[in-house]
């Protein structure tokens, strides 16, 4: 009997995802590549031949949750959500932008205008070894979460780094990118002597910060009050947990290949975030200098315009 969902490959975020559909009460198909006459929706965590799997997958028109995008080069997935269709839904495994958070203060943005950011500005530290994949990757992430914040397309990127010599990597990333009237500060590090994940951002007169790693009060909020000091409170909420970080995610896609206007927009911020990077890449090549983000309206889509494209070096394995 064909199931609701095929997944293909393993990796922590496929794991996650097939217990949560099974205790869901979910039909699965477990698969090792695209078999004939399965049309269900894909989730694709880590395989030797993820890429392989995932441009048969998106050639087909097949709904799909890249469940490992931290082993995909930027290219590999600028491909994989450029060449979708109108109706379907390519979605990329992101737990930060799931976090309650950012969903409180994205909350905070819809409902007051006072909260529309004028400053934005994250750090992503992390203790894991400098790597281009992963460095890419965390950027990459970084720049979707502001772009959902922010509610808008960047216009263009300034970036600088400090190389690791050994494994010709970069060990930090600071890039400075233009909303037009948003001023957004992004710094991600790797080998540090601490893991942190924290975004500050600035309203009219009010500020919220969202420490994601804090396990009982993740939010911060301080509103400044005329003739007194600043009025500051910490808000508690319950951590999320792993499992329901991967629940928001599959629910999400799963939504997503139902709807088309959530489809068309979780689309829309990964193309901006892939343009994003490219121009980042071509500012560290100019030494700074800012370079424009190149995104062609189409109808109501985006896609990247090609440049002067990222290092065509090999992207990593998979296995």
């Amino acid at each position: 009997m064909s199931g609701d969902v095929t997944i293909i490959g393993g990796g922590n975020a496929a794991r996650d995802a097939d217990e949560l559909l099974t205790r869901a009460g979910f039909p699965l198909r477990h698969a090792f590549e695209l078999e004939p006459g399965d049309r269900n929706p894909i989730i694709l965590g880590e395989a030797p031949n993820a890429f392989a799997v995932a441009r048969q997958a998106v050639d087909q028109g097949r709904h799909l949750l890249v469940a490992a995008p931290q082993n995909f080069t930027p290219e590999r997935l600028a491909y994989l959500v450029q060449a979708r269709k109108k109706n379907q839904a390519v979605s990329i495994w992101s737990e930060r932008r799931f976090h309650p958070g950012y969903h409180f203060v994205g909350g905070l943005i819809e409902a007051d205008e006072a909260w529309r950011p004028r400053y934005l500005r994250m750090q992503t530290l992390s203790m894991e070894t400098t790597t281009h994949a992963l460095a890419d990757w965390l950027t990459l992430e970084s720049i979707a979460l502001v772009i959902g914040l922010a509610g808008q397309a960047p216009l263009s990127v300034a970036a600088n780094q400090k190389q690791n010599a050994t494994r010709t990597a970069p060990d930090l990333l600071d890039l400075t990118v233009d909303f037009g009237g948003i001023e957004v500060f992004l710094q991600v590090g790797l080998g540090e002597a601490l893991e942190r994940r924290e975004t500050l951002l600035a309203g009219t007169d009010r500020k919220a910060l969202v420490d994601e790693l804090n396990q009982n009060t993740p939010i911060r909020i301080v509103e400044d009050v005329p003739d007194s000091s600043s009025a500051a409170r910490w808000l508690s909420c319950k951590a999320p947990t792993p499992e329901e970080l991967a629940r928001q995610q599959v629910l999400s896609f799963l939504d997503a290949t139902i709807k088309q206007d959530l489809a068309q927009a979780e689309g829309d911020v990964w193309l901006r975030s892939l343009a994003a990077i490219e121009a980042m890449e071509r500012s560290l090549v100019e030494n700074g200098i800012a370079s424009p983000v190149l995104i062609r309206e189409e109808g109501q889509r985006f896609r990247v315009v090609p440049g002067r494209g990222l290092p065509t070096t090999s992207p990593p394995s998979v296995a």
